[in-house]
């Protein structure tokens, strides 16, 4: 017990922080998408928590932050011996970009990021294969939409200098 107080009070003493939810230090921000997205509903879901406010039009806001698209590929990784799949690789790829009213360029250009997971394949329990790869998908969504809060706080940390 005092080794695991010990460490705490090391831990804490270093600075050491986790990471927890993005902070994109902006204090009202439009979000749009070319088409329904999970990573928009993961972000606004983010966002509904912290000191930044959605709002529901372009005026007024800060920030416009337009996702463009997102797509999920699934390609076969590897193969056994006897010419059977092992597993797939899952991908998700997100393409956004961030304005800001009264500035001609965007602050984050049309980028894209993106995730990839393994997962084996089983002939033997294709349902239970398919809800872990939605469970997969879903985890990637709220990765990728982390990073994109993320690269916000940084591009509005650009603006300041």
């Amino acid at each position: 017990m005092c080794v695991l107080l010990a460490a705490a009070l090391a831990v804490g003493a270093c600075g050491f922080e986790l990471r927890g939810e993005a902070a994109t230090g902006l204090k009202t921000l439009f979000l749009s998408a070319a088409a329904p997205s999970a990573v928009a509903t993961d972000i606004r879901h983010i966002l509904a928590t912290g000191p930044t406010r959605v709002t529901p039009s372009e005026s007024g806001a800060e920030a416009h932050l337009a996702i463009l698209g997102d797509a999920r590929e699934k390609t076969v990784h590897t193969i056994t011996g006897t010419g059977r799949v092992y597993d797939f690789r899952l991908r998700l790829v997100v393409r956004y970009q961030l304005t800001v009213p009264g500035r001609e360029d965007p602050v984050i250009a049309p980028s894209e990021v993106s995730t990839t997971r393994l997962i084996t394949y089983s002939e033997a329990a294709p349902t239970a294969k398919e809800v872990e790869e939605q469970l997969l998908y879903k985890d990637m969504e709220r990765e990728l939409a982390g990073r994109i809060l993320r690269q916000i706080a940084i591009a509005k940390r650009g603006m300041e200098r």
